[in-house]
């Protein structure tokens, strides 16, 4: 922990940073009969993920194993919880209030201004059984490109409600600043707004879901790519690759050319 953040003194500030951004999750709890105080609980996980484990199990043995290390940070006067206990208790926290505590830390911690984050929404594979006896669980991310950091995940009945599920995301999110990326899912003119609203800017996919838009800038860019661009301004960006035996050469063509489409879409 020290040689991570430098001296024990700036360790212990980190500590205290993650629990200030903690204190405003509530713990339902009977507080008479807590044995084990919340942010212990927190800290314990907190040190446990970032040495590796990936269970209950695992984070409780690291408690029993590491309980002397704790104490420098909290009293941990109970020791620490049993695996049955730490689920049993994260169990009843506010899992969207928890989210929303642990993206103010991240952000805080990482800084995520002038990033690229990629809301992208997906199936996860073996989530469902054959015959309808479990629905397949469709998750909503939002990963920053920068930080390799997972900012945050949403959970959605199915694919058809990312449209619900990516503003309340956003709500969560840190984003001034940033360049957000969202597949033609997410073409939508309240989730461009929200973006825009939140001081960061969109990179929007545009598919068949919006037909004569999609149609309209398909046949402004074929008419002015066949006039050499000679009617607007556009930058241009080529990559040359070798994948698969085969040279790849990609041109990629962007305009901010839009008056005629607000023209005509108005």
């Amino acid at each position: 922990m020290a040689d991570r953040f430098g001296t024990a003194d700036e360790a212990f500030d980190q500590v205290v940073d993650f629990l200030e951004h903690f204190s405003e999750l509530d713990d339902p709890r009977q507080h008479a009969k807590v044995l084990y105080p919340l942010d212990e609980i927190l800290l314990l996980c907190l040190l446990g993920v970032l040495a590796g484990c990936e269970s209950w199990v695992e984070l409780a043995k690291y408690g029993e194993k590491k309980l002397g290390f704790l104490r420098r940070f909290r009293r941990f006067t109970e020791g620490t919880p049993s695996h049955d206990q730490l689920g049993d208790i994260f169990a009843v926290l506010d899992a969207e209030q928890f989210l929303r505590c642990f993206i103010t830390w991240a952000a805080e911690l990482t800084g995520l201004d002038a990033d690229i984050i990629a809301i992208d929404g997906k199936t996860l594979r073996r989530s469902y059984q054959e015959g309808g006896a479990k629905v397949p669980i469709h998750m909503i991310s939002a990963w920053s490109t920068r930080q390799n950091l997972m900012l945050g995940q949403a959970k959605v009945a199915d694919k058809s409600n990312e449209i619900v599920a990516i503003p309340k995301l956003l709500d969560l999110l840190t984003i001034k600043g940033a360049t957000v990326t969202i597949d033609a899912m997410g073409c939508q003119r309240k989730i461009a707004g929200k973006i825009i609203d939140k001081g960061a800017d969109y990179i929007l996919a545009l598919k068949g879901n919006q037909g004569s838009l999609r149609d309209d800038v398909e046949l402004f860019l074929t008419e002015q790519a066949v006039r050499g661009f000679a009617d607007t301004v556009v930058s241009r960006h080529q990559t040359v690759e070798k994948n698969h035996g085969r040279i790849e050469t990609r041109i990629t063509t962007a305009t901010d050319d839009i008056a005629w489409l607000k023209a005509r879409h108005h």
